[in-house]
């Protein structure tokens, strides 16, 4: 089973990738207000994601996460009932 800050490694690599910077992030890191992703780079950043873990995030799933702690949530729970 993979870590939580494995899943949080993971992200932030795909976050930098969207940037196309290198950027510190935490677990409290708001992806909008902290980190400064727009609404076009959060669907790459989601596409991204998906793509990467095989999953596909249902977007009401999706609606409360800001920080990069709340993704790693989500993306725990997709992969652990796949």
């Amino acid at each position: 089973m993979t870590s939580h800050q494995e899943y949080a490694d993971r992200l932030i690599t795909l976050v930098n990738q969207v940037l196309g910077t290198e950027t510190s992030l935490v677990g409290d890191s708001d992806l909008v207000d902290d980190v400064g992703l727009s609404s076009v780079q959060i669907m790459e950043l989601i596409e991204n994601v998906e793509d990467e873990f095989e999953i596909a995030f249902p977007l009401n799933d999706l609606a409360n996460v800001r920080t990069l702690d709340d993704l790693v949530r989500e993306l725990t729970r997709h992969v652990d009932t796949q």
